[in-house]
């Protein structure tokens, strides 16, 4: 495996070899799989907390070093490539880059210029895989995916996550909806009615609503957005009792959702966040350890 891009370009087999090997992680009996005497390099350049300091405990873990680069600190900065840096980290010596990038495909671009894996961590519009397996790592320890009914609600339109996450669960049996402001769903696309649709939802996820839509004029305004598809202490009831709700995070309280929802136990967005630690290092050993890691055994 040479890099891992997006999940639209793995099989339900290979996203299920993943999940496997991030739950052997989480229980500890993966001891013998590690990273000892790799270097794993980060680049973002976008702001991040929890990609970026779970995709570094994930290499600890795992124990390998981290070099960590940030745009703003670097030479792109004085104008050098993003190419020319990455062969410059491969130069180096980093066994692996992972990337976040406001570019989509980039990953994908600077790969065929590299010998060493390229692990995408975000890019544009794209796709973003770590945080489609840290949802899936979330929901499978609670559900089975087979005829698991998903809602994702909110910027559908600039939604990496909402991206990955609908092209995984669907792979792996899932029925995916959609739902949201109509200036915020993409062209053509069918729309969930809401809050109709909460009734019959095993998994809601809720997508986080950039603030600077507002300037482009796409919302009237974050509270009208809140009352109109906001999850509401009012629409939570509506949900059955046994669903998940799930948030990629960081949240906008009163926005995406109501405060009493965060309390709420079938809110699950601390686990997405201790999962994604686990989903990381399972992301990392396989793009370093290379395709053969999904015929292994569990």
């Amino acid at each position: 495996m040479k890099g891992i891009h997006a999940i639209s370009e793995m099989n339900a087999g290979e996203i299920e070899r993943l999940l496997s090997l991030a739950t052997e992680f989480k229980s500890g009996k993966a001891t013998r799989k590690n990273l000892s005497g790799r270097t794993v390099a980060l680049f973002f350049s976008e702001n991040s907390t929890r990609t970026k300091l779970s995709f570094t405990l994930a290499a600890q873990k795992l124990g390998a070093r981290v070099l960590d680069l940030n745009e703003s600190t670097s030479s792109v900065a004085k104008g050098e490539s993003l190419l020319d840096t990455s062969k410059t980290l491969e130069a180096m010596g980093a066994d692996c880059i992972v990337i976040r990038h406001q570019e989509s495909g980039i990953t994908r671009y600077l790969q065929q210029h590299l010998q060493i894996p390229i692990v995408n961590a975000g890019d544009g519009w794209s796709e973003h895989p770590s945080q489609c397996l840290l949802d899936l790592l979330t929901i499978s320890e609670y559900k089975k995916f087979a005829g698991l009914k998903v809602v994702i609600a909110g910027d559908i339109l600039h939604s990496r996550v909402a991206r990955s996450d609908a092209e995984a669960l669907r792979k792996l049996g899932a029925t995916v909806s959609f739902t949201g402001p109509k200036t915020l769903m993409p062209p053509k696309t069918e729309k969930a009615p809401w809050p109709e649709s909460l009734k019959a939802t095993d998994v809601l996820v809720l997508l986080r609503i950039q603030k600077e839509r507002q300037d482009q004029g796409l919302l009237p305004s974050l509270s009208e957005y809140h009352k109109l598809y906001g999850l509401t202490a009012e629409y939570l009831e509506m949900l059955p009792t046994d669903s998940l709700i799930l948030h990629p995070g960081p949240v906008n309280r009163g926005v995406e959702l109501a405060d009493a929802v965060l309390e709420n136990p079938r809110c699950k967005i601390l686990n997405q966040v201790e999962n994604g630690v686990f989903a990381r290092m399972a992301l990392l050993y396989a793009a370093i350890e290379g395709r053969n890691i999904f015929e292994i055994p569990a």
